[in-house]
Formats: structure tokens, C-alpha cells, sequence
């Protein structure tokens, strides 16, 4: 009898039957990468999550995941299902446009490469206020639970890291989100997620 796997060992196992499969997805669709596919300019590691590069002819920021790793969470259990889940879930939350480039296969791993149009800072204050970010959040219907996290009801989602650095403030004095973490209620559905309307900037 095979000796059970205790929840690390698990999610080990996931992370890397769900890297392969997205390695085979990418292949099949000519978006597995390489190094000499990314934009040149490389700005390094953002956060402990991604290495960021710039695409100037796009003006997109083109973000890869750590190899092996979609993301950290609650105890550093996030796979790259929940991580491209995230994504999609940001775009419906906030009208964002980030988009699955592909998989790129580095010596050390395999890592998620996405990318969003480049957000342009305020220039002379680009980090709202919490006021701000809460009037953002509530004019999308969200309640504050604890903490940074807020919650809506009518679609059950959660956002988590809803603090000042992962918003930012643009030209025009609107609030962008560009790294909360959403999630999705168990018993909900995609097609339950209430749209940004199109109108909203």
C-alpha cells in the first residue's frame, strides 16, 4: 500500500503535473519560450513572486513566475491552476487585460509568463491613499472584512492584499489595482462574477 503524502508532498505533485500540462498546452499552441523570446529589457525580480521585463514597442509589462512556482498564498500553496484562476478573475474584478503569453523554459524550471499594459504612475503622487483604494473597492461593491481583505456578497469574492503598494495612482488621479489577490467562493462560478462595467476608470 502506497504511503499517503502529507500536504506539501501533495502539492508538489500538483505544481508539477500542472506545469507539465501547461508545458504541453504551450507547445501544442507555439507559446512555449525561451529566454531570447522575452522583451530585453529585464528590470529583475518584482517582489518574491516574478521577475518583470518591459516591452517597449507593446508598452506592456511582461511578467514570469519564479521557476516551479505560481505565486505564494497561505502557506505557499498555490498552483499554477489557481494562479492563471487569479489572473482571469483580476480581469473580470477590474477590466484589466492581462494575457497568458506562455510558458518559458529555463535550466532551473519552468515559469508562467503573463503580461499587462503598462500602468503610467501619477508624477507626483502615484501611491493612493487608503481612502482612495477603499472608494475604489466599494464603488465595485466590495465590504472590508479585516485587515485588507474585502468581500462581495453578490458573487463571492474575496480580494486579499488590498494595501497601498499594490494599487496605484495614474495621471488622471484614478486607482488601479495591480496585484490583489482574488478568489472565488466555493458554490460560484465564472459566469457568476459581476463584470467591471466598461465605463469604469
Amino acid at each position: 500500500m502506497e504511503k499517503s503524502r502529507d500536504p506539501a508532498q501533495r502539492w508538489e505533485f500538483f505544481v508539477q503535473c500542472q506545469f507539465q500540462a501547461l508545458k504541453v498546452f504551450s507547445r501544442r499552441n507555439n507559446c512555449l519560450l525561451t529566454s531570447a523570446a522575452m522583451p530585453k529589457n529585464n528590470f529583475g525580480k518584482g517582489g518574491m513572486e516574478h521577475e518583470i521585463f518591459h516591452h517597449p514597442q507593446q508598452d506592456r509589462f511582461w511578467k514570469a513566475t519564479s521557476p516551479n512556482l505560481a505565486g505564494f498564498g497561505p502557506s505557499g500553496y498555490f498552483t499554477p491552476g489557481g494562479y492563471l484562476r487569479r489572473l482571469r478573475l483580476s480581469n473580470l474584478i477590474f477590466n484589466d487585460d492581462v494575457r497568458f503569453e506562455g510558458v518559458l523554459e529555463r535550466p532551473s524550471g519552468a515559469s508562467i509568463v503573463t503580461s499587462q499594459q503598462a500602468v503610467h504612475p501619477h508624477p507626483e503622487r502615484f501611491v493612493p491613499t487608503q481612502e482612495e483604494i477603499s472608494g475604489l473597492l466599494t464603488s465595485l461593491g466590495f465590504e472590508q472584512t479585516r485587515g485588507t481583505a474585502w468581500y462581495r456578497a453578490a458573487d463571492g469574492i474575496t480580494l486579499g492584499d488590498c494595501h497601498d503598494r499594490n494599487f496605484i495612482r495614474t495621471p488622471v488621479a484614478s486607482i488601479v489595482a495591480i496585484d490583489v489577490q482574488p478568489v472565488l467562493d466555493d458554490g460560484h462560478a465564472f459566469e457568476d462574477v459581476i463584470p467591471c462595467p466598461s465605463t469604469f476608470s
